[in-house]
């Protein structure tokens, strides 16, 4: 599947809005930015559910994000190499339909929004 597939059912769909190799999904009056990487045989989606900046006064986020792996199908949490707490899918490619992969990337939105301002109470765009 090429990546201008997934771009084209992005593309004028309700609180959709694409930005290159990124969809930018509004939640009420918030947003967030899912990244959408090619892996190959799947797509890698990728949230931001809090900066470090704002996990530094949060001793026992790492904790927390594990507990919350621990309850949750569809998306998981880890810190990536800018020390970000980011919200993640995998998303096989095969027999992929555009209701499934915008299931997925609305998904992803949702609970980064949720899980980051459960940890420090504010919206992070």
């Amino acid at each position: 599947m090429a990546s201008r597939e997934w771009k084209q059912w992005c593309r004028g769909q309700e609180n959709i809005v694409l930005n290159d190799d990124c969809v930018v999904v509004i939640l009420g009056g918030r947003h967030c930015r899912v990244e959408v990487v090619d892996a190959g045989e799947a797509y890698e989606l990728t949230g931001i559910a809090a900066r470090r900046a704002a996990l530094q006064s949060i001793p026992d986020f790492y904790l927390r994000a594990w507990r919350r792996n621990r309850t949750t199908r569809l998306v998981g949490f880890r810190v990536d190499p800018r020390g970000r707490l980011v919200g993640e899918a995998w998303v096989p490619k095969a027999g992929l339909s555009q209701e499934e992969f915008l299931h997925y990337v609305r998904h992803v939105a949702s609970e980064c929004d949720r899980f980051g301002f459960i940890l420090t109470g504010k919206v992070h765009e």
